[in-house]
């Protein structure tokens, strides 16, 4: 073994230190490494091979590092390792891209923009910049700029060489713009139109489809969505997630069936899917007699679908020799002591092993075991009791007056599901009218929202409101409810209580029909849908137009 051999050997030390993240001597040993090669004149050549091969296998580990360090937020690190692969290759994009994301998290920016300048100089005739440019300004949330450095790179690539996946891409971009920044539809327009054309060139790409359905149906269109499922099921390949959205885009276009077949997939998507406990007993699905049989109702993510659900119990209590519903701790108190005879408990509390049971359902899956349609699938409206001394106690202590009353509702969402939100100044023509008192709804709402209004004072009730067995005796109380697409939309429809229910002109794929006197779900709550996305007062006015009609025969 010659000495080149013997000081080769070296090389799995410094390898060794990378391996085990002693990010110190790892730097160190490699920097001593390179020097005792560049210091090898015995064989120049064969030297300098080394340092080539060195080189780039140090590059590519911490490259890797970098990348796995930013995953972990731990940009620290991710600088250290990042400097140390610039100052041994400072022409690698991979490496300046990271150098700049650390600078960026590390609130370093005058060094970023030294950096993006140099990256400039470095790459004026690599088109690869563009992209790169791209990655960067997304990391910053700065879509627009993101966003024409694609199509930049796309426009010098050439039409015929940019890849399918440069479009989809594009498309990412222009959705999240859209769902981050602006909330309008032409973005979203063109992110749909970017996923298309990712699709249409690359077929047999499930992503790409999936994309185009899912963006078709933030903006209604509906048929472009079919489309783009034929495509997916032609291919064969749905995840459980495809399947779940598939379910939801069914009921949407009034396809039962295929909302039947595809909606419990909702348990086993990975992306949020419905938690349930695991059940000893048999799931019911429809099919099985009931009549001598004990069934569990198990609720599900929202209290909306609780209240909505409660509306079947009038035909389950017919088939079910007898009913338990196992529903969220703040319902509870609302549905505990009940007309029904439906033995009602906490899920915080309730013990299912213990629970006496033949057959289990999660609530949302009733309308489906029934194999409800358009014409069988409303809970009509008032089959939801509030508790007789609450409504006593409300009306006492804030509704005593001879005054309309109004409920309103505008917030709601932990999801950060701003289509169903609405500024409170929206609702500001309430205060020009006469003789009108209005309460406040939405839980989580702070007095000093209400301050924009003068002449009708809004009452912030619910923060007497324990639980919903106070919300449904408030709402009881109201003339009639002004509300978005919350969980008061569903209490005050289940409670029976005229209810004007606010959409966005993109909403929930729940919600097949917004048209006439009713929501179809629910009789009492009639639908006001934006003309466009957000443009609230096209739905609140109508709505407001009809309230003044109620309240000429108050």
């Amino acid at each position: 073994m010659n000495n080149l051999e013997i000081l080769k050997l070296d090389r799995a030390l410094w390898n060794a230190y990378i391996d085990k993240e002693d990010l110190e001597k790892a730097i160190q040993c490699y920097l001593e490494y390179i020097n005792n090669l560049k210091n090898y004149k015995e064989d120049t050549v064969s030297a300098n091979n080394e340092i080539d091969l060195s080189k780039q296998l140090f590059q590519i580990k911490m490259n890797i590092l970098a990348d796995k360090y930013i995953k972990e937020k731990n940009f620290k690190k991710a600088l250290i390792v990042t400097y140390a692969a610039f100052k041994n290759n400072d022409k690698d994009l991979k490496c300046i891209k990271n150098y700049i994301i650390c600078l960026q998290e590390l609130k370093q920016g005058d060094l970023e923009l030294s950096l993006m300048q140099y990256l400039e100089e470095i790459s004026e005739n690599n088109i690869e910049i563009y992209k790169l440019r791209s990655q960067i300004e997304e990391k910053k949330q700065s879509y627009p700029n993101a966003i024409e450095y694609m199509q930049k790179y796309i426009e010098l690539k050439g039409t015929g060489n940019a890849a399918a996946e440069d479009y989809n891409q594009i498309g990412v971009l222009y959705d999240k713009y859209y769902s981050e920044k602006t909330h309008k539809r032409i973005d979203e327009q063109k992110a749909l139109e970017a996923f298309m054309k990712a699709s249409d060139m690359a077929p047999d790409r499930n992503l790409y489809a999936e994309n185009a359905t899912i963006t078709a149906h933030k903006i209604n269109e509906f048929e472009t969505a079919g489309k783009y499922w034929e495509r997916l099921f032609k291919n064969n390949n749905m995840s459980d997630d495809d399947k779940y959205y598939y379910s939801m885009y069914c009921l949407r276009t009034e396809d039962f069936e295929g909302w039947y077949k595809y909606f419990d997939f909702r348990f086993t998507k990975k992306y949020n899917p419905t938690i349930i406990p695991q059940f000893n007993k048999p799931k019911w699905d429809g099919s099985q007699d009931l009549s001598n049989s004990i069934l569990l109702i198990y609720y599900e993510q929202g209290f909306g679908d609780t209240f909505l659900t409660w509306g079947y119990i009038p035909r389950l209590i017919k088939m079910a020799k007898h009913v338990i519903f196992v529903v969220q701790n703040a319902a509870y108190e609302l549905l505990k002591n009940n007309d029904y005879g439906v033995e009602v408990y906490s899920g915080w509390y309730v013990d299912l092993n213990k629970l006496d049971y033949d057959y289990y359902i999660p609530s949302m899956t009733i309308p489906i075991a029934l194999k409800l349609n358009r014409s069988s699938i409303s809970v009509g409206e008032g089959y939801l009791k509030p508790q007789e001394h609450l409504i006593s106690e409300y009306k006492q202590k804030y509704f005593n007056n001879n005054k309309f009353k109004i409920g309103i509702s505008f917030l709601g969402h932990k999801n950060g599901d701003h289509t169903r939100d609405i500024d409170i100044k929206e609702f500001l023509p309430l205060d020009e009218l006469d003789n009108v008192e209005i309460y406040n709804l939405s839980k989580e709402a702070e007095d000093n929202r209400f301050n924009i209004f003068k002449k009708n004072k809004v009452i912030n009730i619910t923060k007497d409101a324990q639980s919903f067995a106070d919300t449904a005796a408030i709402i009881a109380n109201c003339d009639a409810v002004l509300t978005s697409d919350n969980c008061i939309l569903n209490l005050a429809g289940a409670v029976g209580v005229k209810t004007f229910a606010l959409f966005n002109w993109t909403n929930q794929l729940r919600w097949f029909e917004l048209k006439g006197e009713n929501v179809v779900w629910y009789t009492s709550v009639k639908p006001f849908v934006c003309d466009d996305i957000d443009n609230w007062q096209s739905a609140i006015k109508p709505a407001i137009e009809n309230i003044k009609q109620l309240m000429k025969n108050f």
